[in-house]
């Protein structure tokens, strides 16, 4: 930061150079009120038409990024041409918003599309393949009882889950 060495109270912020056959040969450091005085204006910036500025920028940029897709992530932006040439998500919104693409994906993959999970060895041997959806769903139920704070219920679904974890047959609530 410099003052003006003109008036020497206010801080500079033109400077005026003297050129000799391309060498500066001495430099004024002046603020604007002076400069307005010396007869020095800053510089004018030239007025171009909007169109005028998007063609030269743009033959300035050599990667032009796509213009934005319909189907894209809201939350992270991921277009769907991205998410099918390296074949990640970019956030948890993208399983929402991609769930059409994602869903034979996984069946193709895993043969399946749910998740159930892993059991212990000895537990897997004593339930069959299509009871363990029903202890993800008692698990589910049992969450949403204590989080609506219906503590009875929640006591039950807990031991029923007990229960079927054990490999005894889930009671049926009908009865």
């Amino acid at each position: 930061m410099q003052y003006c060495t003109a008036c020497q109270k206010a801080i500079a912020n033109i400077v005026i150079m003297d050129l000799n056959e391309g060498s500066v040969t001495g430099s004024q450091h002046v603020c604007a009120q002076c400069a307005e005085q010396l007869g020095v204006t800053p510089p004018k910036t030239p007025k171009f038409a909007p169109e005028m500025l998007e063609d030269l920028l743009q033959g300035m940029k050599p990667d032009q990024p796509e213009p934005k897709q319909s189907g894209c992530c809201p939350g992270c932006g991921l277009a769907p041409t991205d998410f099918h040439t390296n074949g990640r998500l970019g956030c948890p919104r993208c399983y929402d918003n991609f769930r059409n693409e994602l869903m034979p994906l996984l069946q193709r993959i895993h043969e399946s599309q749910v998740h159930t999970g892993r059991l212990p060895i000895a537990i897997s041997e004593t339930i069959p393949k299509d009871e363990s959806p029903d202890l993800t769903e008692v698990r589910q139920k049992l969450e949403d009882a204590v989080r609506g704070e219906r503590y009875e219920e929640a006591a039950q679904l807990r031991d029923d889950l007990r229960r079927a974890e054990r490999g005894e047959a889930l009671e049926d609530k009908d009865n």
